[in-house]
């Protein structure tokens, strides 16, 4: 029996949570191993991290394409918003992937920082960037499900992040991270008002054009 979209997103973001490790408070590795790195692997895992957002503004540009070949024009609408913000549209032209890099450069690791954009991924990084890409580059209601799973997927793996950053700062300066300093900015903007909002404005858009089992299918296939 078909589901709605609301059904259907609120099925997969609870067994995003349930069901799988990657972005569990408990199950991720990382989230398990943390007590355990040492300050070299801990900064490594870090400045991995953050080729995912330097290349996320590349993967909703992808999604954004497919959209609008299809003529999803609110799916259109909403990812062209999300990109824009990404950029900078309401941070004064400053990236959010500026932001992460100025944050680490001025708090963490002020020598690694410098040339995090020239950074490359490793092979497991650089293998998870090339099957996002492939995801969102896939059949349309597929590449909108993978999509989907990015946006709803966000706010937790960010909390992870910013747990690791504060126990790597913590570890380095024996200081907590300054409450109003720009990588919580970054972190705090990111959890409690950005990427909420670019879940539900996704959900939202979605809805319209996920109707039939067969769209739900690829829907939740490519989530």
């Amino acid at each position: 029996m078909i589901q709605t979209h609301k059904q259907l997103t609120d099925r997969l973001n609870k067994a995003m949570m349930d069901e799988y490790i990657a972005v569990s408070p408990t199950q991720n590795p990382l989230a398990q191993q943390l007590p355990k790195l040492d300050n070299l692997s801990l900064r490594e895992v870090v400045c991995q991290y953050t080729i995912f957002p330097r290349s996320i503004v590349s993967l909703l540009s992808t999604a954004r394409d497919t959209a609008r070949e299809c003529g999803w024009n609110e799916v259109d609408v909403e990812l062209t918003r999300n990109i824009g913000e990404e950029l900078g549209t309401e941070t004064e032209g400053l990236t959010h992937y500026q932001m992460l890099v100025r944050g680490l450069e001025f708090v963490v690791m002020p020598y690694i920082a410098r040339k995090l954009s020239r950074l490359e991924p490793n092979k497991h990084t650089g293998q998870f960037i090339w099957q996002m890409d492939r995801v969102v580059s896939g059949k349309p209601h597929y590449a909108l499900g993978g999509t989907y799973a990015l946006e709803c997927s966000a706010v937790p793996e960010l909390v992870l992040v910013k747990h690791a950053i504060e126990t790597f700062h913590k570890r380095a300066t024996g200081r907590d991270l300054a409450p109003r300093g720009s990588l919580m900015e970054f972190f705090d903007l990111h959890i409690g008002t950005w990427e909420p909002d670019h879940e539900e404005g996704l959900r939202e858009t979605t809805a319209k054009y996920v109707t039939t089992e067969a769209d739900q299918k690829l829907f939740e296939q490519g989530f």
